[in-house]
């Protein structure tokens, strides 16, 4: 068709490359300067969020966090022993003079001084059983024996009397589960301890003190570990680990692999794009575009304000750069198949992207409606991937199907380079006449092709709806990370006796007697809980109940009741003994007095500071004179959602048997980081049917409206969703499961599968425009299309292959899927995608002569 005749929108995208090629080139590069700007100068400085907004969940556990704000940061750490005994005098006199150093070093001004209700001591950042167990040698020896020159004898007499005696018994919760009471007396091959610090102080002064830019919660991560450099020392006797204190410090440092594998897999494209097209030049110029498209990716996303993720930092970029490519393949292959037919570069640019053009910005619309639809989930993270991703593939269309194109015929031109021979014209075989042959011959055996695909995507379809979804730290991070390790260890030796903590909100006028006693029952109620943590001195539960605990501290301790009847004038009585005064008079003047001063054990020392009090209970600032507080006990195995979801509900149970319709209750509720989660899996499952509804249906109409046939569009998307189909089934039998990533495979299955799909359709129809049966245009398609397809593919997986290297398992998991996905997107695009066109598409299917059809398929297949 001659340029100046081309109608539409596809024709003046052909017309603007053949007649104005610089202009494109220089548009594209200017933007690509204007990208740089934001690119630099606005990066992110917040992380997105992997909850989702809106559930009553996340916003009780948010309203949890506002309402009982801590002044401490706690650190929690796990010390085990080389030989398999932490309770030596070698090992605790190690970690006892850890924590020395630790409360001399540079640290020491930012550790927070607490007195510790089990202990009965004001302690400076750190109190562990080392030091109980020193304190305990000095006092039984009048001060001649202590850790430093104890025997191994001494040191276990020590140990025995401390978890003997009722005061302090409660130091047996920090051993492991392992730890056993034998004839030698106690041993236990762990030790877990907190450490404490100032929040406020650590943020505000420490990245200063350290020399370092920090900001934000990284400031807490950041002196957590130097807190674990001085309590590991050399572990000659011990190894020690934080316990979740570096979650985002760790995702930064493994993250830091993102460059070298986005590099390696622009690497490789590049070897692929030599070897595809033979050319040093093509393969610059795409590398280069390749290059440019990170740079509109990254400039975008700072200019819209999109929050830093792993999956926009790591899998974006790896992700763009290989499917970008496919618009360069796609029309550098016509490009070179219109120029081989001996037209000069401009107007074989000009027709081959008349022709392709269409084909492209279908892809790119199909493909940006899939990536969009995982917005529907409503996770910050995942939001910014969907907008991220989709603006990536509109620039991959401008700049390597348009702008690439441009650079190679300008340079073609320049050279004086018309066209290359013919390919057919010396009598040699075409490229791709093996596949032509081979697709053409499958089509043929459609009878065998259809029902062995249907049969197993039957199987596939039954592992899809059983496929699990789990996230572990273990999946996200590098297994042999600290932090993992770290977390292993607590699986390991605190199992029943700890856990992930569930914290119950309580909120209404707590001054009432019967809300406490219906407090007292929910605690009673778990004894029959399944998935809470349980002592190991009595097994039973453990909670944490701080206002009744408070309440029983103020009754047993006479200087505490006297101070707040002389304060109010009232005088405390507990006649029935359950540790709770009995009016609700008392109860206001309790906590009008524990609120602004404390809690006092004599005239010196607080035993609950105001601040420690305002932890988990408050007085509401409503003006009702409503008041909150907080209990929370371990919920241990969380890493199972099975385990979450039915702790969830046993709690629940408990909440509602005990507390529905209480006088004094007005609210409460379960939350905690588990039960976020399990809301996460909850919404990332609903995300996955969602986002494949949402775009298959849109991608289903664009190819109606292109098409303007139901029929072809139907054909060509449904090898997309046999792909879905089948990843997920393969998912289930090779025992991967559902997470924030794979979850998001099937809207990508759909928008890069669709693009082998439309690819293949449109030339099959271009093809049927030209010669009348069905079998010669699938030949001929296969053999120009359907190969530029082979190495799209080809490219394609690689790149995401790529990905299968990262040392967070989560993304070697999703790499090693997608590039599994885009072979079977291949696959149905050759195999099933024909099959249907020659049993269901308009056209006879070969010439009546008996011969005719194997002569002519011959002929185009040559």
């Amino acid at each position: 068709m001659d340029s100046g005749k081309r109608p539409g929108l596809y024709g003046w995208i052909s017309n603007t490359l053949e007649r104005y090629p610089s202009l494109v080139i220089m548009g594209t590069l200017l933007i690509t300067a204007w990208f740089i700007i934001p690119l630099l100068h606005m990066a992110p400085a917040e992380n997105a969020s992997d909850n989702p907004t809106g559930d009553p969940v996340v916003q009780l556990y948010d309203k949890v966090d506002d309402t009982f704000p801590s002044e401490v940061f706690w650190m929690p750490f796990i010390a085990e022993a080389g030989d398999g005994d932490i309770l030596t005098r070698d090992s605790l006199y190690e970690l006892y003079r850890r924590e020395q150093e630790l409360r001399e070093s540079a640290l020491a001004p930012f550790l927070y001084d607490r007195y510790l209700e089990t202990a009965g001591v004001t302690v400076e950042g750190v109190y562990s059983l080392a030091d109980a167990v020193n304190s305990a040698l000095l006092l039984s020896s009048g001060g001649s024996v202590e850790l430093s020159n104890a025997t191994d004898a001494q040191v276990k007499q020590a140990i025995a009397s401390l978890l003997g005696d009722t005061a302090t018994e409660g130091f047996r919760d920090d051993l492991s589960v392992k730890a056993e009471c034998g004839s030698d007396g106690w041993t236990s091959p762990a030790l877990i301890f907190f450490v404490m610090a100032d929040e406020a102080k650590v943020r505000e002064d420490y990245p200063r003190t350290a020399g370092m830019d920090y900001s934000g919660d990284i400031v807490l991560e950041h002196f957590g570990r130097a807190v674990q450099d001085v309590l590991r020392g050399d572990e000659k006797e011990y190894e020690l680990w934080g316990i979740g204190i570096d979650l985002n410090l760790e995702i930064e440092d493994e993250s830091g692999i993102a460059a070298i594998l986005t590099a390696i897999a622009m690497a490789l494209i590049s070897i692929l794009i030599l070897f595809i097209f033979r050319s040093w030049f093509i393969t610059l110029v795409t590398t280069a575009g390749l290059g440019m498209l990170i740079i509109w990716l990254k400039g975008f996303s700072n200019l819209v304000g999109l929050k830093g993720s792993l999956t926009l930092d790591l899998i974006v970029p790896i992700a763009i750069v290989v499917l970008g490519v496919d618009y360069a393949i796609q029309a550098l292959f016509r490009y070179r198949e219109e120029a081989e037919k001996g037209k000069p570069p401009a107007a074989a640019l000009g027709s081959s992207s008349h022709m392709v053009s269409r084909a492209l910005v279908l892809a790119m619309l199909t493909t940006v409606v899939a990536f969009s639809s995982n917005a529907s989930s409503g996770i910050e993270s995942v939001i910014g991937f969907a907008v991220a991703a989709s603006f990536a593939i509109f620039a991959s269309l401008i700049i390597l199907g348009f702008f690439v194109p441009a650079v190679v015929m300008q340079y073609q031109a320049r050279r004086g380079q018309s066209t290359k021979k013919s390919a057919t014209s010396d009598g040699s075989r075409p490229r791709g006449a093996w596949l032509g042959r081979l697709i053409s011959g499958t089509s043929n055996l459609w009878f065998i092709t259809i029902p062995l695909i249907l049969i197993v995507t039957v199987f596939a379809a039954w592992g899809w709806i059983n496929v699990e979804t789990r996230m572990d730290a273990e999946d996200a991070l590098d297994p042999a990370s600290d932090f993992v390790t770290g977390l292993d260890k607590v699986d390991e030796h605190m199992a029943e006796t700890g856990g992930e903590p569930a914290m119950i909100y309580i909120e209404g006028d707590l001054t009432r007697p019967e809300a406490l006693d219906a407090m007292l029952s929910f605690i009673e109620e778990l004894d029959d809980n399944r998935h809470v943590a349980r002592s190991p001195i009595d097994n039973s539960p453990d909670p944490s109940v701080f206002l009744l605990d408070m309440l029983g501290v103020i009754l047993k301790v006479d200087y505490a009741a006297a101070q707040i009847e002389q304060a109010s004038g009232i005088k405390l009585t507990d006649a029935d003994n359950d540790l709770i005064p009995d009016t609700r008079t008392q109860l206001e003047a309790v906590y009008d007095y524990v609120i602004d001063s404390g809690v006092p054990r004599d005239k010196d020392t607080l035993i609950y500071s105001p601040q420690r009090i305002a932890e988990a209970f408050v007085r509401l600032d409503d003006g009702g004179g409503a008041y909150a507080t907080l209990i929370t006990i371990g919920v241990p195995g969380t890493r199972e959602q099975e385990v979450v979801r039915a702790s969830s509900n046993e709690i629940n149970d408990d909440l509602d048997a005990t507390l529905d319709g209480v006088t004094g209750i007005d609210s409460y509720g379960l939350t905690g980081t588990g039960y976020v989660r399990l809301v996460q899996f909850d919404a990332i499952a609903n995300s996955l049917t969602k986002s494949l509804i949402i775009s298959a249906a849109v991608v289903l109409l664009l190819l109606v409206v292109v098409f303007r046939s139901l029929r072809f569009a139907i054909m060509t998307i449904i090898p997309v969703l046999l792909v879905a189909c089948w990843l997920y089934g393969f998912m289930y039998a090779a025992g991967y499961y559902l997470n924030a990533l794979t979850a998001t495979i099937a809207a990508i299955a759909i928008g890069v599968g669709i693009d082998f799909s439309v690819h293949f359709t449109e030339r099959y129809r271009q093809e049927m425009a030209k010669r009348s049966y069905k079998r010669i245009a699938i030949a001929r398609t296969a053999r120009t299309t359907g190969f530029a397809l082979f190495y799209t593919a080809l490219t394609t997986a690689v790149g995401f292959a790529v990905i299968a290297f990262a040392p967070m398992p989560i993304f070697a998991t999703f790499g090693m899927l997608t590039a599994i996905m885009i072979v079977l997107s291949l696959l149905m695009a050759l195999f099933a995608l024909p099959s249907m066109l020659l049993l269901f598409a308009p056209g006879k299917r070969s010439p009546k002569k008996k011969g005719g059809d194997r002569s002519r398929s011959r002929a185009t297949t040559r």
